[in-house]
């Protein structure tokens, strides 16, 4: 009998030593955890909404993200030029609207790279807010001038591509395309609205 005792007092040794390092890596992992369980959750204090802010600081946060996606814009405009230049015309026609193509988004970012160029300061906006929305107001409206040229040059690549396989001018499409995005991201970023003729 002290036999078997001592053989299941092996065994026990043994099996401690298996389950104890399983046990002590389960207690690591779950202890750290970093999410709630449900029944915590609700007991949980929310954090007070943060306080309003006033509209000088609304306007400036408009002005400020909007100036920044108009440079963006204009990176766009100016990637959607080079390529329009890269392009090749096969026929005199083509180059004629390749040059109005040019015209168009050259004349989008004309002006609106001259008040792009000014960045929104926050004690100016404080302390001059009727100037400050006049400069919104202003920016929306070179963004809307921007699009209509950018719309005007995409009407003339869909226009080339009418029936023929668009190439290089679809390229040219694609840029336009993805500064118009952008302008318009910077025309909600003001709080503007975008212009389109019907």
């Amino acid at each position: 009998m002290i036999r078997f005792y001592a053989l299941k007092r092996v065994q026990c040794a043994t099996m401690v030593r298996m389950m104890l390092p399983c046990l002590m890596a389960v207690l690591v992992v779950g202890g750290c955890r970093s999410e709630k369980s449900p029944s915590l959750a609700g007991t949980s204090k929310a954090s007070p909404p943060e306080a309003a802010s006033t509209p000088q600081e609304k306007l400036y946060e408009q002005l400020r993200s909007g100036v920044f996606q108009i440079n963006s814009g204009l990176d766009a405009i100016e990637e959607a030029l080079n390529e329009s230049r890269k392009t090749t015309a096969k026929t005199g026609d083509i180059r004629k609207s390749l040059d109005d193509i040019q015209a168009s988004i050259d004349s989008a970012g004309e002006t609106l790279g001259d008040e792009a160029a000014v960045e929104p300061d926050r004690a100016k906006v404080a302390a001059d807010l009727k100037a400050a929305e006049s400069r919104r107001k202003s920016l929306c409206d070179l963004v809307n001038d921007s699009l209509h040229d950018l719309r005007d040059a995409r009407g003339i690549v869909d226009s080339l591509a009418e029936g023929t396989d668009a190439g290089p001018l679809e390229n040219v499409g694609v840029k336009i395309d993805d500064a118009m995005t952008t302008l318009r991201s910077a025309l909600q970023a003001l709080g503007g609205a975008e212009e389109v003729e019907e």
